[in-house]
């Protein structure tokens, strides 16, 4: 189970990365990396389906999938998007 929670939050992390509209990076992962993230989140839903069966096990991967790319972005806007003030202006401005 650790191993599948470990393998969707990677998952996500890669295909999030790789993504042209990501905010962490100042580019993008390669689209090889995309598809390593959508094999590897292809796995670790087989890993819950096998773990929990295939109701429970489908539903909790794609949670986990949906959750960590939401939280990854809202965690980037947070911290890297203009609303933030740096020196008493807002970030985006220079």
């Amino acid at each position: 189970m650790w191993f599948s929670l470990l393998a969707s939050l990677s998952a996500a992390a890669l295909i999030y990365l790789s993504d042209r509209q990501q905010r962490w990076l100042d580019r993008p992962l390669p689209t090889v990396v995309r598809a390593l993230g959508v094999l590897m989140a292809l796995a670790s839903a087989a890993l819950w389906v096998l773990t929990l069966g295939l109701g429970v096990g489908l539903m909790v991967a794609m949670w986990l999938l949906l959750l960590a790319v939401l939280l990854m972005s809202l965690w980037a806007g947070h911290y890297r998007d203009s609303f933030q003030k740096v020196n008493g202006k807002p970030g985006g401005v220079r």
